[in-house]
């Protein structure tokens, strides 16, 4: 029995120790990495999902990064990087139009869907089949500028009186739910969230894409930002940050079902939507590139297209010259 006793102690001291040795190893090896923040704009969603793919793949390790993503800030996440509270964070073209036309440094890095997946959702007894179809109804807005300016844009190139549209504001944290309580009959939204929402609560819906009616408006949202400043001064250590984040979302890419589970993981709450997050994930696999080497790459006519609109709708201060917010240089 003391034999045995021993031998017992024997093993438990050398797992023990082994343990040990690899925390020991794993905190000195998260030494030597660099710690880069990256916020995010919203909660968790499959438009992250290529963030966490990469984290849990351990890309930022190999490139010597510990990357830590941060949850949305209550405030705009732009706000924290023009002011170098984090060097990295998901925004949009459309929001970043005023930031850029009142000086900010910030200057989009990465696209993470290649075209605009936004547009106006309906239910299909509200007969919304394309912009027109919205004078006379209740449109859900979220009062920012932008979008009113393209959803007015849309409607009068049609012909249709915009001021016979009923705005209603939307508070809610998505937009089908009011809609199918009643609240309007229309919405913007992205349809890989509320669109797929919508169809795993089984509704009868309509749906067009805004790029179907104005080219112009096939502009990049959601984008990765990041601070100019912190871009000039480590050059290197930015392009291993997106280099690796392109890995992570090829892979999703690739691997559609495991990445929505790698997104469960890193947001619990997710877990009883499981069929939903896949369905979203697949939705988004196949429109993050169209080709995978060409991830987050801008094209600079699609891009000036959008800003140019924008000016021409008098929706900034000053003027947006072309080619002014983005870069490839560090996605190539």
């Amino acid at each position: 029995m003391k034999k045995i006793i021993v031998s017992l102690f024997a093993v438990v001291l050398a797992v023990t120790l082994t343990a040990c040795g690899t925390n020991k190893q794993n905190t000195e090896q998260k030494k030597d990495l660099k710690k880069v923040d990256f916020v995010l704009d919203w909660a968790i969603n499959t438009n992250h999902t290529g963030l966490f793919v990469a984290k849990e793949k351990g890309y930022f390790a190999e490139a010597g990064i510990d990357f830590d993503i941060k949850p949305a800030p209550e405030d705009s996440t732009s706000d924290l990087i023009i002011n170098n509270k984090a060097p990295f964070g998901i925004y949009y073209q459309d929001t970043m139009a005023n930031k850029l036309s009142k000086g900010a440094g910030i200057t989009a890095v990465a696209a993470i869907i290649e075209h605009n997946t936004s547009g106006v959702i309906s239910l299909k007894k509200s007969n919304i089949k394309e912009p027109k179809d919205l004078v006379g109804k209740k449109y859900g807005t979220w009062n920012d500028p932008v979008e009113l300016a393209m959803i007015k844009s849309l409607v009068e190139k049609q012909g249709g009186d915009f001021s016979k549209i009923k705005l209603t504001p939307n508070t809610d944290t998505n937009s089908v739910t009011p809609m199918e309580n009643g609240a309007f009959d229309a919405a913007w939204i992205y349809y890989a969230w509320d669109g797929k929402l919508a169809e795993s609560m089984n509704l009868d819906i309509n749906y067009f894409y805004l790029k179907d009616f104005a080219k112009e408006l096939d502009y990049y949202s959601p984008v990765i930002i990041a601070n100019n400043d912190y871009l000039k001064e480590n050059k290197e250590e930015a392009k291993k940050v997106i280099q690796a984040i392109k890995k992570g979302y090829v892979y999703a890419m690739e691997h559609p079902e495991e990445a929505a589970d790698i997104l469960i993981k890193n947001a619990p709450e997710l877990k009883e939507k499981r069929d939903f997050i896949i369905n979203s994930q697949k939705y988004l696999s196949e429109r993050y590139a169209t080709d995978k080497n060409k991830w987050g790459e801008f094209d600079a006519e699609r891009w000036n297209a959008f800003y140019r609109w924008v000016n021409k709708n008098n929706i900034v201060e000053k003027p947006l010259a072309d080619n002014t917010g983005f870069t490839n240089d560090f996605v190539k």
